[in-house]
């Protein structure tokens, strides 16, 4: 396998790879680790690891699988390809950039944009906590995160309580107005459905904002996953006159929602269930297609204008995806404005056929033409470049 980076996690992560590779070869743009010699060290020992310094990856390349991968150095300029079509790991690791930008003009964070704390996770301003991540810490995952959210809660409790005692002001809290008997009721019926009062209240938003009425044309089967679609689309499609059902039996399709317009196909389609993160997504493309949809800037509309070759995005995500999402609207929006794009969307737990075909290991997944294959998020912009490429 390859690493790529000079810092800590590169140096770290290089030597826990070796107990399942037969040797790593680290690929570093310096050249020296950018870290401690203490965690550099083990890297120079360790006979099944060859460290490259002055090298930069130029390209991987494969089909199903990695197959080819080119580097140079950076000071000659020689490029040198390494091949295997077996297939081989590349692991990035070239360093993390802290979300901490919104704090930037208060001086609480390091050159590199961590939050510099004390023990407690106080930063130099009184009141402010940090916890997680973003703060200076040699060890970063969910146990120490959670760990240090706890102290910095503890530790501002105590001072907001030593504030309230200084200044002699406290909180106050409002009761809630008591609802009628009718409003109770209402809130029973709306707590016996599919959607939260949260949800009811999005998406009461967005059928409001909807210009052209839709069809939704749902292919079911005898079974769990076909009830579930249509009994979600039915509870959907009562919230708004916008939206008609129309069920069709078909048990090759099956589970399958797709989106009409005017008596025509949108290009728009769900394979499964659209729950889970892929909610919002869903009524977003309803939007879209309905009209007037999210905004578009004019480069990238008139790059969508210029389709015009018959285009498939099949896109494989999972309901748990947090990634997902911003890949299916992207993909949908496209697709609502061009008559040549499809954007059909697979639930790739209830489609294992489609996962092994394209080999996928993580989601989003996006193929283009039934052919190339590409993963993780991406913007409109990134989707028309890949879909030209």
């Amino acid at each position: 396998v390859f690493v790529v980076g000079g810092g800590f996690a590169a140096a770290e992560e290089s030597v826990f790879l070796t107990k399942y590779a037969t040797h790593v070869t680290i690929l570093m743009r310096k050249s020296e680790f950018s870290c401690a010699k203490a965690v550099a060290q083990p890297v120079y020992e360790n006979e099944k690891i060859t460290v490259l310094p002055n090298t930069e990856v130029v390209k991987v390349e494969g089909r199903d699988f990695l197959e080819k991968l080119t580097y140079k150095n950076n000071q000659n300029g020689k490029e040198t390809t390494f091949k295997d079509t077996h297939g081989f790991g590349v692991f990035v690791f070239a360093g993390y950039e802290p979300a901490t930008s919104f704090v930037k003009e208060l001086n609480i964070t390091d050159e590199r944009g961590y939050i510099v704390t004390d023990r407690t996770q106080k930063t130099s301003i009184d009141g402010i906590y940090a916890a997680g991540d973003v703060c200076i810490k040699p060890l970063r995952q969910v146990v120490t995160a959670v760990g240090d959210a706890g102290l910095a809660a503890t530790e501002l409790e105590k001072y907001v309580a030593a504030m309230e005692k200084k200044t002699g002001i406290k909180p106050t809290f409002s009761q809630p107005e008591k609802p009628s008997p009718a409003k109770e009721e209402q809130a029973k019926k709306q707590d016996s459905s599919l959607f939260t009062s949260d949800m009811l209240s999005q998406l009461h938003t967005v059928f409001s904002k909807m210009e052209a009425p839709l069809v939704l044309k749902v292919y079911t089967k005898n079974d769990a996953l076909s009830n579930e679609l249509l009994s979600y689309l039915l509870e959907l499609s009562r919230l708004t006159d916008k939206i008609t059902l129309e069920e069709i039996k078909d048990e090759q399709r099956a589970p399958l929602v797709e989106i009409y317009k005017n008596g025509e196909y949108s290009g728009l389609a769900f394979h499964g269930v659209p729950g889970g993160h892929e909610f919002t997504s869903f009524i977003l493309g309803l939007y879209n297609v309905s009209g007037p949809g999210q905004s578009v800037s004019e480069d990238v509309l008139t790059r969508i204008e210029n389709i015009k070759t018959q285009t498939s995005l099949q896109i494989l995500v999972s309901l748990s995806c947090t990634m997902c999402p911003d890949l299916v609207v992207a993909a949908q929006r496209i697709a609502s404005l061009s008559p040549y794009v499809c954007t059909e969307i697979y639930d790739i737990n209830h489609f294992p056929d489609l996962k092994d075909k394209y080999h996928v290991m993580s989601v989003p997944c996006m193929v283009v033409n039934e052919d190339k294959v590409s993963f993780g998020k991406k913007n409109m912009k990134e989707i028309l470049d890949f879909i030209h490429k």
